[in-house]
């Protein structure tokens, strides 16, 4: 990967000398999402078949060769390991408005409805990885598991999130907001993300661009403090947004930063 294009390149360095040093593996992590079926998000009785069960298709899938390459001249260097998560909390913080949409499901019921689902998709993943990708060694470790962990270690993932949503605007500009939000307009309908699912109303869909900032602020507080040597893969696009969109409660609370390496190239137009 170029410097040019790996603005943490000195976190990156100190992270990798680290580990060397103290003989501990270079932890990268990497996030995919699950296939979705759309037509099921606001669905009252089962809106956990929105959850598909086919790991084909992901946005991680097109870069698995990519990362197996870059996977084994590192552990040719130092000992890799390496953390697909499984994004997958989007359902309840971001699309249903914390269960709002599908009538005020509370986390414990709705996280148990999907978990289920998840589980499955999970071992589909490990599954399609290891046959596909023999050489590429990985634990893939759900989302929804890493913030239950750290809520009975007395971190309060939902908290941090309501903080986060409604203090937005000290942490971004309105430009990048605005522009999460056109690009989700055009993500409804035949051969797009939602392809099975009308359009929700503007003011639904300026709450999911907040939720959505909120979601990934949290996380990448989350991601640091339990991986704190850790090194992110961006493979989401538009990667520098969504590089920043990690960063602002680390350099709150830490005053540091989760470094971040594009082993696929930057591309800051395309939207998933």
């Amino acid at each position: 990967a170029k410097k040019s294009q790996n603005p943490d390149w000195e976190y990156i360095l100190t992270n990798v000398a680290s580990c060397l040093l103290n003989k501990k593996p270079l932890i990268l992590i990497t996030f995919t999402c699950s296939t979705i079926n759309s037509e099921y998000m606001f669905n009252k009785k089962t809106p956990e078949l929105y959850v598909s069960l086919d790991p084909a298709g992901n946005n991680l899938e097109a870069d698995l060769p990519r990362l197996q390459n870059l996977y084994q001249e590192l552990a040719e260097v130092i000992p890799i390991r390496l953390i697909i998560l499984i994004g997958n909390t989007d359902p309840f913080y971001i699309y249903t408005q914390e269960g709002k949409l599908i009538g005020n499901l509370e986390a414990n019921i709705f996280f148990k409805k999907f978990n289920e689902r998840w589980q499955i998709y999970k071992t589909n993943l490990e599954n399609y990885i290891q046959k596909n990708f023999p050489k590429l060694k990985v634990e893939v470790i759900s989302w929804y598991q890493i913030e239950s962990d750290g809520n009975k270690q007395g971190r309060n993932f939902r908290k941090t999130f309501k903080d986060t949503k409604n203090n937005l605007e000290s942490f971004y500009n309105p430009d990048d907001l605005r522009w999460e939000l056109t690009k989700l307009k055009s993500a409804f309908g035949p051969g797009k993300y939602f392809t099975n699912l009308k359009r929700p109303s503007q003011t639904i869909l300026k709450d999911w661009v907040r939720r959505k900032f909120a979601e990934y602020t949290t996380q990448g507080l989350w991601i640091k403090r339990i991986f704190p040597e850790a090194i992110l893969l961006q493979n989401e696009k538009p990667s520098d947004l969504r590089t920043k969109m990690y960063q602002p409660l680390i350099q709150k609370y830490l005053n540091s930063r989760l470094p971040v390496l594009y082993p696929y190239g930057v591309d800051n137009s395309d939207y998933q």
